[in-house]
């Protein structure tokens, strides 16, 4: 017989697929049954497996006499059968397999440009325009301190004194006059010096920029820890900080010491290093308006990152909703998961690291322990928990999607995250209350933030004004959790060619992996209603039945109509898909219902 056309094949009895899909689960149903009743396997016989995570397998002696002593472990599945009578060898995994794995070293960075260290400012010049300019209206100080710095140089003004006299009377002490010789008053000039006030001089600061040729000056009044006010002027030649120029200094080595998690954040405007320690923050906040930087400093977080830890030490949830600048990161052994790109899986990775972080309260609830340091303390290495951070490069896009479900699972990790190992590093480059809401500022009390638009997004993100003054390309305030006002720094920079070097040297490693983690894999499924790789029967005929009333269907329809979040309404239209009842998906769009209109009732009532 001739093949049905396509206007055909749309209008097929609803009663053909019903019987497909019940005689797929009676197979199935009837394979499970057969497994269980079937005879213990002999020696020689393969017997009925069912798959695990990855582990290692130590090979036996005919195997070691073919492999070389430098050539690592493979990861094979170990088969686990449903019979107990099977004993299966596991492996397990020592402190040697663990050191297979070696740190890459600060050579594969690029070095600093030649000439980085030379001043970008005439200093000396400067500071007499400086002095000059605010003696012209009557503003006395003095340039007693000169900080260059890679794209601003800090000069330190010492205010100087609003110089006043007046004339006055000598008396005598009884009160009266005293004359001289033609009788006139005797009178003498009396001097009333006062300090110039900090609101002059910052009441300047358009005729301090207009006088320097800059394009914007920042000032700050006061220096905190000193007697000063600061005038950040930028430089004409600026320097770039290269990600190994922080890497090498002493600062960083010894806060790389103590923690796991030391983040190389680039220079501040007098020249010196700006490191911060993670898990102290315990989670980071950047915001920045397109092109600031804030994508190379996310680079640098990871990057910093993944060249002081391996993968038993600290483990990453990359989540990209851009597509292309931390997808670059794929294959490397760190990652939970490959980098999240679609909004659905990101919300169930995130539902699942919060299923993760209860487990770990579960563990140490039951060995005592408080948090993450205090159980990893006494174990061995191939015991311990690594830590996890997740890092988010464009949160505002999340949160257009699935304000709700994001929001929700961002502030519950942000909140009880931090004492089993969990650190966020969220950016976005739409400083807005509705993407950085109350919540989540309150759970982000460290925060960068690179150039905006106005004072009002300044304001959002650091709760005060300054950062609509800077320059750009990397030029940022960063607000610790312990300080009352926010730091300038110079980003360090990392180009995509070091980037590539770092994804290759980790690529190029073969070594055990830590177990895995599974994120939202088996406790999603139970969460929507999925047993067995499939969805509750009830919530499928709902959505059979609301498919058949309709021309066209869409994720949001389900949503609506089944009262269901976005995860489940996905699953619910890719199932509708598999079982030919919509056609498949074109980007978003509202997908053709091939199941004729009114067919399921007409099916029941025959």
């Amino acid at each position: 017989s001739s093949s049905p056309t396509v206007s055909e094949s749309k209008g097929f009895p609803i009663a053909m697929l019903r019987r497909a899909w019940s005689g797929r689960r009676e197979s199935r149903a009837q394979a499970r049954i057969t497994v269980d009743n079937a005879p213990a396997p002999r020696v020689d016989e393969r017997p009925v497996t069912r798959q695990r995570p990855l582990v290692s397998r130590r090979p036996d002696s005919g195997e070691r006499s073919l492999q070389s002593k430098d050539m690592p472990t493979v990861q094979l599945p170990v088969p686990v059968t449903t019979t107990s009578s099977t004993v299966v060898p596991v492996r397990v995994v020592t402190r040697e397999d663990i050191e297979q794995w070696s740190l890459p070293s600060i050579s594969i960075l690029a070095s600093p440009p030649a000439g980085s260290h030379e001043p970008g400012i005439d200093q000396e010049a400067t500071s007499k325009l400086i002095e000059t300019t605010l003696g012209d209206y009557g503003i006395e100080v003095r340039v007693s301190e000169v900080k260059p710095g890679p794209v601003v140089t800090m000069f330190g003004l010492v205010p100087g004194w609003v110089r006043r006299s007046r004339e006055v009377r000598e008396r005598t002490s009884e009160g009266k006059s005293v004359v001289d010789e033609r009788g006139k008053p005797v009178v003498r000039r009396v001097e009333d010096n006062t300090r110039v006030k900090v609101d002059s001089i910052v009441a300047r600061e358009k005729d301090l920029a207009l006088a320097l040729a800059a394009p914007s000056l920042r000032i700050e009044a006061p220096i905190p820890g000193a007697s000063l006010v600061g005038i950040e002027v930028p430089n004409p030649r600026p320097t770039v900080v290269t990600l190994r120029s922080v890497m090498e200094t002493e600062v960083f080595h010894a806060l790389g010491s103590k923690s796991k998690l030391a983040l190389a954040l680039g220079m501040g405007t007098g020249g010196e290093v700006a490191a911060a320690d993670l898990s102290r923050m315990p989670h980071l906040l950047i915001a920045g308006s397109t092109g600031s930087g804030k994508s190379v400093c996310i680079n640098s977080v990871i990057a910093s990152i993944i060249m002081h830890n391996s993968p038993w030490e600290t483990r990453m949830l990359l989540i990209d909703p851009k597509r292309v600048e931390l997808t670059p990161y794929n294959g490397i052994p760190h990652l939970l998961a490959p980098v999240i790109v679609e909004v659905e899986v990101a919300v169930q990775m995130l539902k699942g690291m919060i299923q993760e972080m209860l487990r770990r309260y579960k563990v140490f609830e039951g060995a005592g322990a408080r948090n993450i340091d205090g159980y990893n303390k006494n174990r061995p290495v191939e015991d311990r928990m690594p830590l996890l951070v997740i890092a988010v490069d464009e949160l505002a896009d999340l949160m257009m999607s699935a304000p709700y479900d994001i929001e929700r699972s961002i502030i519950r990790l942000a909140q009880l995250g931090r004492a089993t190992g969990i650190h966020l590093v969220v950016a976005t480059q739409r400083p807005s209350v509705d993407v950085v809401t109350g919540l989540i500022k309150a759970n982000f009390p460290s925060r960068i933030s690179f150039a905006v638009a106005s004072q009002v997004d300044s304001r959002t993100i650091l709760d005060s004004v300054g950062a609509e003054k800077l320059l750009g390309r990397g030029d940022m305030l960063f607000q610790p959790s312990d300080t009352p006002k926010p730091k300038r720094i110079q980003g360090a920079f990392i180009s995509d060619r070091e980037v590539e070097a770092i994804v290759r040297y980790w690529q190029n490693q073969k070594g055990p992996l830590p177990p895995k983690i599974f994120l939202d894999i088996e406790e999603s499924g139970k969460a929507l209603g999925m047993q067995n790789g499939e969805m509750g029967d009830k919530l499928l005929e709902k959505a059979w039945d609301l498919a058949t009333q309709y021309n066209r269907m869409s994720t949001s329809l389900l949503q609506r109509r089944l009262r269901i979040g976005y995860p489940r309404a996905a699953r619910l239209m890719d199932l509708l898909e598999e079982e030919g009842v919509v056609g498949p998906g074109e980007g978003g769009k509202s997908r053709d219902v091939l199941v004729a209109r009114g067919s399921r009732r007409q099916d029941q009532e025959g």
